[in-house]
């Protein structure tokens, strides 16, 4: 097996090489509608696990199944009417459904439960139509916001994974919605790019928000989403008093770091993303939506780490869609779990 520190790695729009790439046991990372994803073939368990080694990702959190179609799923899982249901009206796109497992040749690190979804990037369909079943976990160092740019990746994963697919980028830029249906219940594991009102709405029935202790869904257990510097959500920016909290902070980072050069405004760097900025900087973001909101969440916190920004203020989203979602990202991201 390659190091990942010696890899010669492809860059390439073909998708014949993905493929090909993929079913030699390589590594490949490729855009996705929601975000990017790391992948291997789902049934190369070597190369499967190969994907934790570079991400730093925990064992026991899950990979994603990404499947072609509905049909392939079947051959894998045990498919139940309410997930074909789902697949067939939200399907391709952004939910990822938990199904009790079928086909052992497919790799789930133990569990009896494949999490599988069907995407609808057309260059990752063309993929999974010559490669076969990709498991994938979004293409980021484990527990940092993901990457939904190409130049995040390219510099994240060169020389550590065998080839990056060159393709148009996402265009949700939040990860899948996770249904549990391995069960006799509807259950939301993590809300995602589909709002839970649709899956009820499909389903004419509702959706459960139960606390599993099992880890079957991958974002729902460890750190995720977390910029290097400290948020602070809020719920407006309007009137909202901004100074004397980084004062605060100023001073807080100025007794923690008592023999190191005192910290001064100046060199305290500040970003904020939200509707209401009344005299943007450099740093912060303005959004008007709240898809716009999603769109370019991860980016902006990548941002930040990569400008050395100290503290992060965000703006809680409008009531709506992607309300829960964004919410649940901007939970795990300012707690770090």
């Amino acid at each position: 097996m390659l190091s990942t520190n010696s890899i010669d790695t492809i860059l390439t729009d073909s998708t014949e090489i993905a493929a090909s790439t993929i079913l030699s046991g390589g590594i490949v990372v490729f855009p996705t509608e929601t975000v990017y994803g790391i992948g291997a073939s789902s049934y190369n368990f070597e190369s499967c696990k190969k994907i934790y080694e570079i991400k730093n990702r925990p064992s026991d959190n899950p990979l994603i199944v990404h499947f072609p179609s509905i049909e392939s799923i079947e051959k894998a899982c045990h498919m139940n009417d309410r997930a074909r249901k789902l697949f067939q009206e939200l399907s391709p796109g952004a939910i990822t459904i938990i199904l009790k497992k079928k086909d052992e040749r497919i790799f789930s690190n133990g569990l009896e439960t494949l999490a599988v979804r069907i995407p609808s990037h057309p260059s990752i369909l063309e993929l999974l139509n010559k490669s076969g079943p990709i498991s994938a976990p979004s293409a980021n160092p484990s527990g940092k916001p993901s990457f939904t740019r190409e130049e995040d990746v390219i510099r994240e994963f060169s020389g550590k994974v065998d080839c990056i697919l060159q393709a148009a980028a996402p265009t949700l830029g939040l990860e899948s919605t996770v249904i549990n249906l391995s069960s006799g219940d509807i259950v939301l594991l993590r809300p995602g790019s589909i709002d839970a009102t649709v899956i009820e709405d499909v389903l004419g029935d509702k959706i459960s928000r139960k606390i599993s202790n099992s880890q079957i869904s991958p974002g729902i257990k460890y750190r995720h989403y977390s910029p290097n510097a400290k948020m602070i959500l809020v719920d407006s920016f309007e009137g909202f008093d901004f100074q004397e909290l980084i004062e605060k902070e100023i001073n807080s980072n100025k007794s923690k770091n008592k023999d190191e050069l005192p910290i001064s405004q100046n060199h305290f760097k500040v970003a904020k993303i939200g509707f209401r900025i009344s005299k943007p900087t450099q740093f912060d973001r303005v959004v008007h939506q709240n898809t716009e909101y999603a769109y370019f969440l991860y980016e902006f916190l990548i941002d930040c780490d990569n400008q050395g920004i100290d503290l992060i203020f965000c703006e809680r989203p409008m009531p709506g869609d992607l309300n829960e979602t964004i919410n649940n990202r901007l939970n795990k991201a300012s707690s770090g779990v």
